[in-house]
């Protein structure tokens, strides 16, 4: 057979044209540079626009929970096939940054992953932390002192894997190098990471082959050395070879089986050979790169030399301490430290070029949220954030709007129909219910529904009245002791059932003053009261002369006939002799006379008429009861805004007459409630019945402790929409009845600032519980004074002193001058 000559031809041929040599190396010069241009390019792509993930880490995090979330994003980091030949992986960095002491867990994702992707996947792995967005900026500040850095690289081949199941938090050696950081100084420890190109595994599987019949088990550093030499100088023609040529970049050869290598081999050999073929077959792989750096603020000049080499030697130690943290990943395989220029500038720079190959169990011991419960430095999460059932509406015209759920911050409120059931919030002070309710309030008045608001503290009302127009002026009512010529009231005064209105005053000091209110006590308030309101214009501030006067009293006791009643009381009252008539009458005086000697409570009670209509209120009016504590005194306070409660159920009741489809919706509400439930009758009755006349109590209190049993098992029950602030642990344990399995006491106990759960009621349902973010409030409007000067006029006294207040003031003149004589 005759032997081809075209070989030696070639031959001769290449070596006649010298120049073709130089032709080669300029090509594979181009291909380098280009591929760097091309690698620089698209981290340029990764970084436009790129956000910070930053995580506050759950009270109980597991090894299981990183797996899952580095696995979710080989799917959410593996593009398709043009765009990933054109524009590669992206890659994502994990990141444990120290400032000063305080430790804080990030995750910067590119620009060119969808906004939502990761943020799922985190969520996904650790339902109860809390997530927060940002845009992405330096973990170090550019503007350091001193600075010190390296980067881990695998000791062997990266076949070999690294150590991933651990009995303790593999990061426990990390943070408590952290924990070292002092005032003044930063340090980061990055991991880079993205799913392995389909060349980078196969090479690894083919690596586990050879090693798998490799006499010698772990291969030979200088063979080794020699081996990535000469990958290194030919990587750019394979990238050019898979990117123009689909497919394996060699062909496969066949693993050696000689069975007399097996019987040869040492058992340390045989392990390694176990783990390199173990680590080749899991999938997915990622390719990471290991980064860590520490720097100092710069001194203040003039700079002290001395200064400055101890704070490079503390540095150089700190660097030292977080990088032997390492170790505790050393298996078949170790991390050594690698040298890094400019550390804090390449930690900033978060560019992937080339790193090494990792599975799934090694990248999630190096790149997890810490398992450990005590970690210095880390603000765990403080409640898990739930995402808000499709049901919960989130705007229109019939839809008070509560403010954004916590995941997805879209819009989230309550229907006016399902508010008519009533809405039960509970926090502790500075957690948002005023937040919360100054919305609601300025949604309710702007959408022209009726609203009584009773503040016991002052400034919720303020601020209602900053964030209105004057436009609003003429439907607004306010009592107020700052308020010229405030709305006034006269609890006996009702065009209703004079019982009723007797029952809930007198109901309102029994329950008050329950401690010292008698069945004499009771009597004698019920008769008074009764018996003025059998004449016009009477006025609680009559009662004293009543009991104290027989001429005034003779007035209104003429022709009272009825032995059982009235006319029975008064002939006994009448009948018995001074020393006894002043024991019966002197604990109802005392009680009576603390609360009108004040003037403003004269000046909203004490007239004959009121100045407005409640019914109308309730129809589309507004009713601010600014009643400060601090100011009225707690026991002044509680009677006149209980009174207020008072009229307007009575208002509510009086709706009867009125078809219910043509009655008005209409809302109370009452911060620090357990002050002003005090009718005689059932919290739970009243609830209950309240929602057939339209209208929708908002009770807000601070803890549970306050209520009464009987009010707290009533609101429980009756207030079927629940929005629960940050509360007391005991609490927190008895409100997580309505809110689990979604949230549990640990996250009622752990709720940020302005953040609430809620188990809102759609369409007469109770939903699932979840969690939502206020809304900040309104600008103010500046416009309260000029409201002010407006109700100021409307509500002015014109009629002067009543008829009976003169004949009780004569009255009294008249005793203390038989007392002169």
């Amino acid at each position: 057979m005759t032997t081809p000559t075209w070989p030696t031809d070639s031959g001769h041929w290449i070596i006649a044209r010298p120049w073709l040599g130089f032709v080669a190396a300029a090509a594979i010069v181009a291909a380098v540079l280009g591929r760097d241009q091309l690698l620089t390019w698209r981290h340029q792509r990764f970084a436009a626009g790129a956000r910070w993930l930053t995580i506050a880490a759950p009270p109980e995090a597991t090894a299981e929970a990183a797996a899952a979330f580095w696995t979710t994003l080989t799917g959410v980091l593996t593009p398709s096939v043009w765009r990933r030949r054109v524009y590669g992986y992206p890659h994502v960095g994990w990141e444990y940054t120290w400032t000063g002491r305080a430790l804080t867990i990030r995750v910067w994702v590119p620009g060119t992953v969808p906004p939502g992707a990761v943020e799922a996947a985190v969520r996904a792995a650790w339902p109860a932390a809390t997530l927060t967005t940002a845009d992405a900026a330096a973990p170090i500040p550019a503007q350091v002192g001193e600075q010190v850095g390296g980067a881990h690289w695998p000791q062997h081949t990266d076949g070999l894997p690294l150590r991933s199941e651990h009995d303790t938090d593999p990061l426990r050696a990390l943070l408590a190098a952290g924990a070292e950081v002092r005032y003044r100084e930063h340090a980061c420890v990055q991991i880079l990471a993205r799913p392995a190109p389909a060349r980078r595994v196969r090479a690894a599987r083919r690596a586990a082959a050879t090693t798998s019949n490799h006499p010698h088990g772990r291969p030979d550093v200088a063979a080794q050395a020699v081996s990535g030499a000469a990958r290194l100088a030919i990587e750019p023609l394979l990238w050019l070879v898979e990117v123009f040529l689909p497919g394996p970049s060699r062909p496969h050869s066949p693993a050696r089986t000689p069975t007399g290598w097996a019987a040869e081999r040492d058992p340390v050999a045989t392990a390694d050979a176990r783990t390199v073929v173990d680590k080749a077959v899991r999938v997915p792989h990622f390719e990471i790169a290991v980064r860590f750096a520490v720097a100092a603020d710069p001194d203040r000049p003039p700079v002290d030399k001395e200064r400055a080499k101890q704070v490079r030697e503390r540095l150089v130690g700190l660097g030292h301490t977080i990088a032997s943290a390492a170790a505790a990943y050393t298996g078949p395989n170790r991390l050594r430290r690698m040298k890094m220029p400019h550390p804090v500038a390449t930690i900033a720079g978060r560019q992937l070029r080339r790193g090494f190959l990792a599975t799934v169990p090694e990248l999630s011991a190096l790149a997890a949220l810490p398992q450990d419960l005590a970690v210095p430095g880390l603000d765990r999460a403080r409640a898990k954030a739930v995402p808000a059932p499709v049901q919960v509406p989130s705007g229109g015209r019939s839809v008070k709007v509560l403010g954004r759920s916590q995941i997805g911050h879209h819009s989230i409120g309550l229907t006016v129909t399902d508010a008519r059931q009533h809405v039960h919030v509970v926090g502790k002070t500075g957690v948002g219910k005023s937040t919360l309710l100054l919305n609601m309030i300025l949604g309710d008045i702007k959408s022209g529904r009726g609203t009584v608001v009773i503040d016991p503290r002052g400034d919720l009302i303020t601020d209602i009245l900053d964030r209105l127009p004057a436009s609003y002026a003429k439907k607004i009512v306010i009592i107020d002791p700052d308020q010229e010529n405030p709305g006034c009231f006269n609890p006996l005064d009702d065009g209703g059932d004079p019982h009723l209105a007797v029952d809930n005053l007198v109901g309102i000091f029994a329950k008050i003053f329950q401690g010292q209110w008698g069945p004499r006590m009771d009597d004698t308030m019920r008769v008074a009261c009764l018996t003025l309101m059998r004449h016009a214009k009477p006025t609680l501030s009559l009662v004293p002369s009543l009991l104290q006067d027989r001429d005034f009293r003779a007035r209104f006791t003429h022709g009272l006939d009825d032995p059982d009643g009235l006319g029975g009381f008064w002939l006994w009252y009448d009948g018995i002799n001074e020393q006894f008539r002043g024991q019966v009458i002197a604990p109802v005086l005392a009680r009576l006379r603390a609360f009108l000697l004040r003037d403003f409570v004269k000046s909203v009670i004490g007239n004959a008429h009121s100045s407005f209509d409640m019914g109308r209120v309730l129809d589309g009016g507004v009713l601010l009861c600014r009643l400060p504590k601090g100011i009225l005194g707690e026991e002044t306070s509680r009677i006149l805004g209980s009174m207020i409660v008072a009229r307007v159920w009575q208002a509510a009741i009086a709706r009867a007459s009125i078809p219910e489809d043509q009655r008005k919706d209409a809302n109370l509400y009452v911060d620090e409630c357990h002050n002003f439930l005090t009718l005689p009758g059932s919290v739970g009755d009243m609830l209950a019945e309240a929602r057939g006349f339209r209208l929708g109590l908002v009770l807000a209190h601070q803890d549970l402790a306050q209520l009464p049993n009987d009010i707290a098992a009533a609101v429980s029950a009756n207030a079927r929409t629940k929005l629960f602030f940050n509360v007391d642990p005991a609490d927190a344990r008895d409100l997580s009845r309505h809110t689990k399995p979604e949230l549990d006491e640990h996250d009622l106990a752990h709720l940020d600032v302005y953040t609430a759960a809620a188990r809102l009621l759609v369409g007469n349902r109770e939903l699932p519980a979840f969690t939502f973010v206020t809304n900040p409030p309104a600008p103010p409007v500046g416009e309260a004074t000029a409201i002010r000067q407006e109700c100021t006029a409307a509500h002015s006294r014109t009629d002067g002193e009543p008829p009976m207040q003169q004949l009780a003031r004569t009255a009294m003149k008249r005793r203390m001058t038989d007392r002169d004589r």
